[in-house]
């Protein structure tokens, strides 16, 4: 059988080289990660919550298992909320990962946190680092707490005795107030009555029949006889403005802000004796519109015509309420004394 030849010495140094070279980086690696868990503070009031952040600087190809909680820290602490792991690259080799424990205690004292263990996950590494203990302080500011009582309310305010001096500061606010309630009341009250203060002390009279109205101002316009002065254009305006108003009043229509066609639309919607009462009314209005702006001379017979057509539709159209017994009863008595 043959002998194994003995290693050279320039071999055996190569070899124990590699070996300490891998331990070495090995162990280097296993140490390239450190850990930290900071708290917001190291005091909290009983049933306060504040978070406490574990940090990890680790080298990127590292793995590092935060540790697992279930619902507390001790039996003393409790963990109400927890973030997922978030990553910040620190530079091209090295990152940090963080992950904020939400905590709370509801036992007052001083409480400690264990050292919080940290691995290493690989298959060939095996490294764990803890974190230094931590001492937080619990305080409990109320007077009483008994968990056996269960929540009770709130203390209620103290009771104080209640003076009318405390108002007198408050006077000239209370009065000014008042006064500017009345004012914005009586200027309400003014507007109703068509911003006419006189009618808020006068009674109103029964408002007169549309007909009666347009059929006054129709025999004042006719005695006025303005085109046959030459104010042909003044007589065509004053003419339909009676007419307009008349028709506003007796079916609604806002007809002074209309135009012709406008109105005659809607003349033809409301119930008229006949077509030929708007026919009437048509000549009047289109008449007129050739004066004022077509600048139109119409003929004596023309103008009398429209006169005659505006007492025609109001005569026409017009609305009576009406009579009651009596009423007729008068007149039928008085047409006997006239026939007698």
């Amino acid at each position: 059988m043959g002998k194994i030849p003995f290693l050279n010495k320039n071999s055996f140094l190569i070899i124990s080289t590699l070996i300490l070279s891998i331990s070495f980086s090995q162990k280097m690696t296993a140490q390239d990660f450190s850990v930290n868990a900071t708290p917001d503070s190291t005091l909290m009031v009983i049933g306060g919550q504040m978070d406490m952040t574990l940090e990890v600087s680790q080298a990127k190809d590292l793995t590092v298992i935060f540790p697992q909680f279930t619902d507390t820290i001790t039996k003393n602490i409790e963990i109400v909320d927890r973030t997922t792991p978030d990553t910040t690259i620190i530079d091209d080799n090295r990152i940090l990962v963080k992950q904020v424990l939400r905590i709370t205690s509801f036992d007052s004292g001083l409480h400690y946190i264990p050292p919080m263990e940290f691995e290493l996950a690989s298959a060939n590494l095996e490294a764990k680092k803890k974190t230094r203990s931590i001492g937080l302080m619990v305080v409990n500011p109320f007077e009483e707490v008994d968990p056996e009582k269960g929540i009770t309310d709130i203390k209620a305010p103290i009771e104080a005795p209640f003076h009318l001096s405390e108002l007198y500061r408050f006077l000239p606010w209370i009065l000014g107030g008042l006064l500017l309630i009345l004012l914005i009341a009586a200027g309400i009250w003014f507007y109703v009555k068509r911003r006419n203060p006189l009618k808020a002390f006068i009674s109103d009279k029964p408002k007169e029949p549309a007909h009666v109205i347009a059929l006054r101002e129709l025999e004042h316009i006719k005695h006025e006889k303005l085109w046959q002065k030459g104010e042909v254009k003044a007589f065509h305006s004053e003419l339909t403005d009676v007419l307009r108003n008349y028709i506003e009043d007796r079916y609604g229509i806002p007809a002074p802000e209309l135009i012709t066609s406008e109105i005659l639309t809607f003349l033809k919607s409301v119930d008229l004796p006949d077509d030929n009462v708007l026919a009437k009314i048509r000549q009047v209005l289109e008449q007129a519109d050739l004066v004022k702006f077509a600048k139109m001379e119409p003929l004596p017979n023309e103008n009398d015509l429209s006169l005659m057509n505006a007492y025609f539709f109001v005569n026409q159209t017009k609305y009576e309420e009406p009579k009651s017994l009596d009423e007729q009863a008068q007149e039928q008595n008085k047409s006997q004394e006239v026939e007698q």
